[in-house]
């Protein structure tokens, strides 16, 4: 039997390896942003970008751990993708100081993160967790085109307009292809709950009807 199913151990656990990265992960955001915003040169941005490098490779690595070694818990489920969310957030905040149109791009990964909260709530409230149980593909694919050209604008200060220009519009249309896909779903699969609930309440009243005595007569 594959490690996919069954029930992992640590389910419960705080304190495993994997989480332990991705707070590590989270505590590493603080020396980019130091190190960014204080860059003057390349290698003082080259040292920016390493701290993003070792980021992504404990992101890597805490994954791999987690799968192989059946180290999934609850609270992993929700920090690695915090870790996520917060190292993308913050690495194009402070791209912000040195790319006036990075703003947009901001603007719009705040949106998404926002819709995909209130999206998780609505399904944990609902009992539909179907969207949130594992990442789906344009997802992942979201998140590594956001990342690749998050730490190539950062690692690369003195590139062109034009390029940045044709890297924001990549990363602009990752993020929203990926929030129409996720929007997309999150709309058919309550649709679909809505209209089986009315499904069933009209049978239960149809089942209720025929079952009314009828009328005697005086």
């Amino acid at each position: 039997m594959s490690n996919d199913n069954m029930e992992s151990p640590y389910e419960n656990k705080i304190i495993t390896i994997p989480n332990l990265l991705s707070l590590f992960r989270i505590l590493l955001l603080p020396l980019f942003v130091i190190l960014y915003l204080n860059a003057e040169t390349g290698l003082e941005f080259f040292r920016a970008t390493i701290v993003l490098a070792i980021s992504a490779i404990t992101d890597l690595v805490d994954g791999k751990i987690a799968r192989k070694f059946n180290m999934i818990s609850k609270l992993g489920k929700v920090l690695d993708p915090i870790a996520d969310k917060l190292t993308h957030i913050t690495i194009a905040f402070c791209l912000c100081w040195q790319i006036p149109q990075m703003i947009y791009i901001f603007v719009l990964l705040v949106i998404k993160e926002l819709s995909m909260m209130f999206m998780a709530l609505y399904g944990t409230f609902r009992k539909n967790k179907k969207i949130w149980d594992s990442a789906q593909w344009y997802g992942k694919v979201c998140t590594t085109i956001v990342f690749v050209v998050l730490i190539t604008l950062v690692l690369f200060p003195s590139m062109s307009v034009t390029v940045v220009n044709i890297l924001l519009v990549i990363c602009a249309i990752g993020l929203t292809g990926s929030l129409f896909m996720y929007v997309r779903m999150f709309w058919h699969l309550n649709s679909k709950r809505f209209a089986d609930t009315n499904s069933t309440s009209e049978s239960q009243n149809s089942t209720e009807s025929d079952q009314t005595p009828e009328d005697t007569p005086n």
